[in-house]
């Protein structure tokens, strides 16, 4: 991870037209419970204003700036074989980001945060969040995370038709990806 902000549409087009070759991976806002009418407004939006910048839809040949859609819902139960947590719950939390680590994402160990509860802490009713990412941050990270395999390693994603809506992107399922041991370096 070599930037992390928060910023608005403008600002993030703005930001990626300084960079040549670009693949972007853009979370359904449709994939949650919460969907509405807004949300999908906005997904809309987001869709035109990425057109606009001169990105093309995933697999345009030679297109230097390419974008992808991804449904951050489906990339976790994905990765983790298995039903999630809910998102904004600290064990869900907690689960998201130990996932994205466990995956090789270079972020804090998500472990770290129970080193910071004491009883203390506790009594006091401080709990270390700043340690924590928020829902929404985890779920752009799995979206990185997404693009970064698309390049370096897409056999470990599927491409896949999402109710007519076009194609999304999830990694693919290893339930047991968690039990596996590190490769040992030579």
């Amino acid at each position: 991870v070599t930037l992390q902000a928060r910023w608005d549409i403008p600002e993030v087009i703005n930001y990626l037209q300084q960079f040549e070759h670009v693949l972007l991976a853009v979370n359904l806002l449709g994939g949650r419970k919460t969907s509405s009418t807004r949300s999908q407004k906005i997904s809309d939006d987001l869709k035109k204003k990425i057109i606009e910048a001169d990105f093309k839809p995933y697999l345009t040949s030679n297109a230097p700036r390419q974008w992808v859609e991804t449904n951050p819902v489906e990339c976790f139960r994905s990765l983790a074989g298995q039903k999630q947590l809910p998102r904004r719950s600290l064990g869900g939390q907690l689960q998201r980001a130990l996932i994205l680590y466990e995956q090789g994402l270079q972020i804090a160990d998500p472990m770290d945060f129970f080193e910071e509860i004491t009883r203390h802490h506790v009594l006091a009713g401080v709990m270390p969040t700043e340690l924590l990412y928020p829902a929404s941050e985890l779920d752009a990270l799995v979206a990185a995370s997404v693009a970064w395999m698309l390049i370096n390693k897409p056999v470990q994603v599927d491409l896949t038709k999402d109710l007519g809506k076009g194609m999304i992107v999830i990694p693919r399922e290893d339930k047991d990806w968690w039990r596996k041991k590190p490769a040992q370096a030579e």
